[in-house]
């Protein structure tokens, strides 16, 4: 847990009082805040400290990198500032959220514009502990705000459970209108969003360690019902789910809404700048690159021959410059942005459902979803956003024989998991909500793909076959705050 002190600091833009909540104006005030939590807790880049030991992002050892060092090698400990930096924060926001639920019930305001502000705190929380139970497993689960010191570690299947019920309550209460109309934009959670988180959450529980592989029904229901509504779709230009102009477009189902203000309400973007040329926080490894598709994705995410690829021997993630160019419009300086970072694209949903589809035996219909993300990233072999835009709207929904897949070519349940798995691997690559670690845990895959890894990698310290090391140790702080989260 977080100290008083942390405690104290994350009230900074969170309204907790008991008599505070008196009308709509003071609910969405306290719902501002609870979001603006969930915004510093993912301004920068510490949640990839964490997915690191994936075989797509890798950094280099010199100087503070050693925080992505470790957990590349599998060798994460409870020192590591990242880590800390992520229990902190999050647990800071997941705090604001239950006082919000504990406090907020306000007389004489409708009953459905308190149950709307109360789902998108339940968001926020269901968002935060996804996250951290799959990357440190079982964790401490407050509900309540009243802090308890003493608190012991709650089974991550069981906070698994409670994220299920969180986002159960977003889907029946939430009322924003971006449900129907994608044109509107206003950073809150939808049934939408709730859907295809819940969709998500149920995947992992398909696999290791908990191996419940009914609940791919579940998984093809949410995504389906996305899918069936017709309000999202693809972006034709793959790049435009990350730059300014397209900001909270028709893919985004969810976006982390960053704008530089005046402290504290201190939300710039640095995830943008954790690939740019003076950090290099992040690029990518060999034998990932080596195994990227071709085509306009590749072309537009990747470089080989710029000046940081050669200085540091890898391939570099080209993929979110976008507002770190000075004369762009979301520039703040070289290293932070006003850009979003999208958390859920439809593009997931497509190949979530594609995967509950393969395991289902609906193997025509996995190929058939798998198909339009590929086609879209493949773009024709294309290598400019004005060439895409010249294939015209919807081109990805079309049948091309030069990139499908066909059922000749995927001729079993598994070639076609295989192929969606590898397909969401380069479609999502150094996004923030670390698919690649992800699958690789649910799928048991991570000592697999790690004995393919390139040479000239930094050279592994842990054994990637032990399990035990694809949780991040809870923070040493918090240990010795706390013994019973040993």
């Amino acid at each position: 847990m977080v100290s008083c002190e942390d405690l104290d600091e994350g009230s900074l833009g969170a309204v907790t009082g008991d008599s505070y909540y008196a009308d709509e104006l003071s609910l969405e005030a306290g719902v501002t805040g609870v979001y603006g939590l969930l915004e510093f807790a993912n301004w920068g880049v510490d949640v990839l400290a964490a997915y690191t030991g994936a075989d797509d992002l890798s950094t280099h050892s010199g100087g503070n990198k050693w925080v992505f060092s470790e957990g590349d090698t599998f060798a994460l400990t409870g020192g590591n500032s990242r880590l800390i930096g992520i229990w902190e924060n999050y647990y800071r926001a997941i705090n604001a959220a239950n006082a919000f639920i504990e406090k907020a019930h306000p007389e004489g305001v409708d009953e459905a514009i308190v149950n709307n502000a109360h789902a998108n705190v339940y968001f926020v929380r269901a968002l935060l502990y996804f996250r951290l139970t799959t990357i440190f497993g079982d964790i401490p689960m407050p509900l309540s705000s009243i802090p308890d010191y003493e608190m012991e570690k709650t089974s991550s299947r069981a906070v698994l459970s409670q994220v299920i019920s969180d986002l159960e309550y977003v889907e029946k209460w939430s009322t924003t209108a971006r449900d129907t109309d994608v044109t509107i934009a206003d950073g809150h959670a939808t049934k939408t969003a709730a859907r295809a988180f819940l969709a998500k959450t149920y995947m992992q529980l398909t696999g290791y360690p908990y191996n419940e592989t009914d609940k791919w029904t579940q998984v093809k229901s949410y995504t389906k019902q996305i899918v069936d509504a017709g309000v999202y779709s693809l972006m034709d230009d793959y790049m435009h789910n990350f730059g300014e102009p397209w900001e909270n477009n028709k893919e985004t189902i969810f976006a982390h809404q960053f704008k530089l203000e005046a402290w504290p309400i201190n939300t710039e973007c640095r995830w943008y700048g954790a690939f740019w040329t003076n950090w290099m926080d992040m690029f990518l490894e060999w034998t990932f690159y080596d195994n990227f598709p071709e085509g306009y994705r590749k072309n537009a995410t990747t470089s080989t021959i710029s000046a940081n690829a050669i200085t540091y021997a890898h391939p570099v993630n080209t993929k979110l410059l976008y507002g770190t160019i000075q004369g762009t419009p979301e520039f703040v300086n070289i290293f932070k942005t006003n850009n979003d970072m999208p958390a859920m694209r439809y593009a997931e949903v497509l190949l979530m459902y594609a995967e509950a589809c393969a395991n289902t035996g609906s193997e025509a219909d996995a190929i058939n979803y798998l198909n339009m993300v590929k086609r879209r990233a493949y773009a024709g072999g294309v290598t400019t956003s004005k060439e895409v835009l010249a294939l015209g709207a919807g081109f990805w929904e079309n049948a091309d024989a030069s990139v499908d897949y066909t059922a000749a070519d995927l001729s079993s349940t598994q070639a076609i998991i295989d192929a969606i798995v590898h397909e969401r691997a380069c479609e999502f690559v150094s996004e923030v909500g670390g698919n690649r670690w992800l699958d690789l845990v649910r799928l048991n895959k991570v000592g697999e793909v790690t004995a393919l890894r390139d040479a000239r990698e930094i050279p592994l310290v842990g054994d990637p076959s032990n399990k035990d090391l694809w949780y991040a140790p809870i923070p040493e702080t918090e240990i010795d705050l706390n013994p019973n989260l040993k």
